[in-house]
């Protein structure tokens, strides 16, 4: 039974060193206040403007960029500025985690450049530049989009909006 126990916790702590070495994506030349994965722990989110996700439970909570101001429906339901950027703070590397880092950002702000792209890049420069830094293109789905993936970074090119995750290990199966 001891023997059991032992290799029980060498295997969880194991599992949870993998999960704190994971390897980082650097950031790149950006003018984005946060970068993905970065932890945001100690950043004072009172002074940012939250964006509530209607209809939507997930991990997590939503922040606009500094400067980003939404407004708000006839109904008072919040709507998107034309341009922003939006973060999601969350735990990671697992949602059971007790940091929280960055673990989505949506850019639909033009003059935001991350690698050098704009959400006005053309596919031709995307596919040099986040080839020449290490992505991957992988389909997503049958209608012809792709996203750019690094390990577990997936960048995400669409009309309009650049979307930037890592994933988020769900070790326990929470259901949102």
């Amino acid at each position: 039974m001891k023997r059991i126990i032992t290799l029980l916790l060498c295997v969880i702590v194991l599992m949870t060193l993998a999960g704190c070495s994971s390897n980082k994506l650097e950031k790149p030349e950006t003018n984005l206040e946060f970068w993905i994965g970065e932890n945001v722990d100690y950043v004072d989110f009172s002074q940012y403007q939250e964006h509530y996700r209607y209809g939507f439970m997930g991990s997590g909570r939503q922040y606009y960029g500094t400067g980003y101001v939404p407004t708000t429906d006839e109904d008072g339901k919040q709507l998107d500025p034309e341009y922003c950027v939006i973060y999601t703070v969350a735990p990671f590397p697992y949602y059971t985690s007790k940091k929280c880092h960055i673990t989505e950002i949506y850019i639909s702000d033009p003059d935001v450049t991350v690698y050098g792209l704009t959400i006005n890049s053309s596919n031709e420069d995307i596919q040099e530049i986040m080839t020449s830094n290490g992505f991957e293109s992988v389909e997503i789905g049958n209608m012809g989009y792709k996203e750019w993936v690094k390990g577990k970074y997936h960048v995400r090119f669409f009309d309009g909006y650049m979307g930037i995750k890592v994933d988020v290990r769900n070790f326990w199966k929470i259901q949102f």
